[in-house]
């Protein structure tokens, strides 16, 4: 499978290919305009190759170049969890349901993060779903919502309401924020720094494995065999979060 990286400063988004065109899984905070648009022409790929890009999940650090993708191609489709719809319309990552930061110095690092880059603001442009949009309700072949790659899209929340999953038959699967290799010095875990309910965080890595997922590519970090969810499922625990909704 040609699947390629698109790495900006701390996302890492994925062009994958289907035929003559492409499936781009995420974008990049929206101050990262620049930096997207040579991560891209480094790749070979044009925006006129795009037919599908599909969203994780509506934060910020996923979807802030949204807008500006498809003003370089109206065509290109956006799939996206249904529960994404108003979400992504409200322009700012959503913390109605709860969550906060994996422990106390995940929260202390993130605290200094915030003081000193002012740009780290938890909003983007909102983006209003199009009639042409895929929103996705229940796991889904992609062969279901045309496109011609062995696969499907998974429901895989916790970490957000929206998240979800990309599995290929292959077992390399793109999760987004479902996890990531990140901060493992923080006592991250393989989790993701950020989670609204660690249990059905959690629930969400048992679903990966039993669907055969083999190698994940999260988008933060370098991409780990699913053994190091199966390994350190459980390791992280919702009373040492500090809440911050």
């Amino acid at each position: 499978m040609d699947k390629r990286v698109i790495k900006l400063s701390v996302t890492n988004c994925y062009l994958i290919a289907n035929g003559n065109s492409y499936l781009l899984v995420d974008t990049g905070y929206d101050y990262e305009w620049d930096l997207f648009y040579r991560r891209l022409a480094e790749a070979g790929v044009s925006f006129s190759q795009i037919s599908h890009l599909l969203l994780t999940h509506h934060h910020d650090d996923h979807c802030g170049l949204l807008n500006r993708v498809i003003e370089q191609n109206e065509d290109i489709r956006v799939i996206m969890s249904q529960r994404a719809r108003d979400l992504i319309l409200g322009g700012k990552n959503d913390h109605a349901h709860g969550g906060g930061y994996i422990n106390r110095r995940v929260n202390l690092l993130l605290s200094l993060k915030k003081m000193f880059d002012k740009r780290w603001t938890h909003t983007f442009p909102p983006y209003r779903v199009r009639e042409n949009d895929i929103l996705i309700e229940g796991d889904t072949r992609l062969s279901e919502i045309g496109i011609g790659i062995n696969g499907k899209i998974l429901e895989t929340p916790g970490h957000s309401v929206d998240s979800i999953s990309l599995l290929f038959d292959d077992g390399d699967c793109l999760v987004g924020d479902a996890a990531a290799n990140f901060l493992q010095f923080a006592g991250t875990k393989y989790c993701v720094i950020y989670i609204e309910d660690m249990e059905e965080y959690y629930r969400s890595w048992q679903k990966l494995i039993a669907e055969g997922s083999r190698q994940i590519f999260p988008a933060h970090g370098s991409a780990f065999p699913v053994e190091k969810l199966k390994q350190n499922i459980g390791k992280n625990n919702q009373r040492n979060m500090v809440m911050i909704a």
